[in-house]
């Protein structure tokens, strides 16, 4: 399996602001007095031996999430991200109409569905866009976001042919080389992980999440959902206090996902859904205090946290 992030901020697309970016490039100069940035090879080696959001940056864009397999693609989420993978498929049987694509939705909060509108291949007549959700009435939900007010363009003028249909929590599906299975998680109006199986290979998504019983019993249900996966998307919009204080926001923290990894036995933790008033500098402070929280609480583990940007790519399979 092949993964890639296409959007992973949370609520509302976050793009660099002016004196974000302003900040951001003094930092770079200062960091580069004295060291050989005198060619494009140079500049980009230098920016490479950087902190990772020190010389790039998380991205702005909403949830997305690319996974091929065997010729096969799901796409979890259609948040603002699923614009530059649109117009990334547009390069194969998209552009001509000849493209079959499911897609997995969480949940139809605004910042996950925001980007259809944008999504080339729904415009190209002959793709054929199928929507898997747990939730009723998926169709309505997508349908009021291209209302009138909202959108011009009204979901049955779009010229793909799209579909909607109903998955079952617990239940397996299969989805072309893919086995999926929902689960519920909490948050306002109800998302859902899946859990995506593909030879011998594990992939968990589960944004949008909240854990306000700690205790064992509580948790063991979503260990269980969890155990041994190669990949494990998670919900780290808030630093740890945050998480309890605004317990009914339905979002949680980096902290808590190493602890439910290590319980799991997750081989990589991916901090994702990103606070849109988190900057760079302070993802890679949350980045590194969570790398220092694994290493005291299990030294030994071979968890591997990383901090989900866009363009992120895993190969699960090698």
């Amino acid at each position: 399996m092949q993964i890639k992030l296409w959007g992973v901020r949370g609520s509302i697309p976050a793009p660099l602001s002016p004196p974000q970016l302003e900040e951001k490039m003094v930092d770079l100069l200062v960091a580069a007095s004295g060291k050989n940035t005198s060619t494009p090879s140079a500049a980009r080696a230098f920016l490479r031996s950087l902190p990772m959001l020190q010389g790039a940056t998380a991205g702005g864009n909403t949830p997305c999430v690319e996974i091929e397999a065997e010729g096969h693609r799901l796409i979890i989420d259609a948040g603002s991200g699923i614009k530059e993978l649109g117009r990334k498929l547009m390069d194969g049987p998209c552009a001509s109409g000849q493209a079959e694509l499911d897609i997995l939705v969480s949940h139809t909060h605004w910042d996950h569905i925001v980007g259809l509108p944008f999504f080339s291949p729904a415009f190209i007549p002959g793709n054929k866009l199928t929507f898997w959700g747990c939730h009723p009435h998926l169709k309505q939900r997508f349908a009021k976001q291209h209302h009138p007010y909202n959108f011009p363009v009204p979901l049955e003028s779009i010229p793909a042919e799209i579909q909607f249909r109903k998955l079952t929590p617990g239940k397996k599906k299969k989805l072309g080389a893919f086995t999926v299975t929902p689960f519920q998680l909490v948050h306002p109006g109800t998302s859902y992980a899946y859990r995506i199986e593909h030879g011998g290979y594990t992939f968990v998504y589960a944004s949008d999440a909240s854990y306000n019983d700690l205790t064992p019993q509580h948790m063991e249900k979503y260990h269980e959902f969890y155990r041994n996966a190669d990949a494990l998307v998670f919900d780290a919009h808030f630093a740890l206090i945050e998480s309890f204080e605004k317990s009914d926001w339905g979002h949680s923290s980096s902290f808590i996902g190493v602890d439910i990894a290590l319980h799991a036995g997750v081989k990589r933790l991916i901090l994702f859904h990103h606070d849109h008033l988190s900057d760079d500098k302070r993802l890679q402070n949350i980045f590194q205090s969570t790398q220092n929280y694994l290493r005291h609480v299990a030294p030994n583990s071979t968890c591997e946290i990383l901090l989900g940007h866009e363009g992120m790519e895993l190969n699960l399979d090698g």
